[in-house]
């Protein structure tokens, strides 16, 4: 290999010639003249030691050895796209920035009324909400690019620390096809005479390690990933299913029929933030309405 180095404008002229399709085509995006861009290619070509592109008749193409470069240069120009977006983020929280990223039970459910309450409360924040998988709550949290996380498991670990912490008692969830509305709860054993829409993932093995203890099978004829999914399902009469509370509130509030489960199924809402980090006025209006939005869900129609 020559003793020159790779330069940035090198590698910035290579990939917007793999993208584009060309090197004339690359030129034009960047903006320079054509020779110049080829100067470039070539001195790429001359550093590295082997060609990058080849003619196939009245055009050219990339080598395989170009390829296989293009893959390691792409992850380069990730990581500076995700500098340049976590800089806009930090320039946005100084003129008044508010990020949540939340898992989808509580993103689709209680979240929206929620912000909605923000903005009302702080016209000058931007409130931003991400949801996402419980992993990438925990990664969006460590990177600094989200104030809060939102997890129906705890994140305290390393970095991460629980900061408040929500529970109410899962519930079933039905229309009047399966549950009666006059009913002050639903039996476990009363589950299992009914079509049930199950969950996939974590959630439903609770679900089912507590109805196995006593001595209860479902008939699960349809599956979903989503709690939101699971009560549109059931809305549409498939059935009945197991939802956390805050899914719950809104299913009744959607015309279906929630009643308590017994016996009853724990679910803890975790906020989660940088143990650094201080929470500011919109965070803890955020958890103040996360407590009201939780006590309300354990108000049940028996008791309305």
């Amino acid at each position: 290999m020559s003793n020159r180095v790779v330069t940035h404008r090198m590698i910035e002229a290579f990939r917007a010639a793999m993208l584009h399709g060309g090197i004339g085509a690359g030129a034009d995006a960047l903006g320079i003249p054509q020779p110049s861009m080829s100067r470039l290619i070539a001195d790429l070509q001359r550093v590295v030691g082997f060609p990058l592109f080849q003619k196939s008749g009245r055009t050219i193409k990339p080598t395989d050895e170009a390829l296989v470069l293009m893959t390691k240069v792409q992850q380069s120009f990730i990581g500076l796209e995700d500098i340049a977006s976590f800089s806009e983020q930090l320039r946005k929280q100084r003129t008044g920035r508010f990020s949540i990223c939340t898992i989808p039970s509580i993103g689709h459910s209680v979240m929206p009324e929620i912000i909605d309450h923000l903005r009302s409360r702080f016209p000058d924040v931007v409130v931003s909400l991400t949801v996402s998988s419980y992993l990438e709550v925990a990664q969006k949290v460590r990177n600094r690019q989200a104030d809060i996380g939102l997890t129906a498991d705890a994140l305290s670990i390393g970095t991460l620390e629980t900061v408040a912490e929500f529970s109410s008692d899962c519930v079933c969830i039905g229309t009047e096809k399966w549950l009666s509305a006059s009913a002050s709860h639903v039996d476990a054993g009363e589950l299992a005479g009914k079509p049930f829409v199950a969950l996939t993932g974590t959630f439903q093995r609770q679900l089912d390690a507590l109805l196995s203890a006593n001595g209860v099978t479902i008939d699960a004829m349809v599956e979903a990933s989503l709690f939101q999914t699971v009560s549109e399902l059931v809305l549409r009469g498939m059935g009945v299913s197991v939802v956390d509370p805050l899914t719950g509130a809104k299913h009744r509030l959607r015309g279906g029929i929630t009643l308590p489960l017994k016996p009853a199924l724990s679910y803890t809402v975790y906020a989660t933030a940088m143990s650094d980090t201080r929470l500011g006025r919109p965070a803890l209006e955020l958890l103040d309405c996360l407590k009201s939005a939780t006590d309300r869900a354990s108000i049940h129609i028996a008791d309305e």
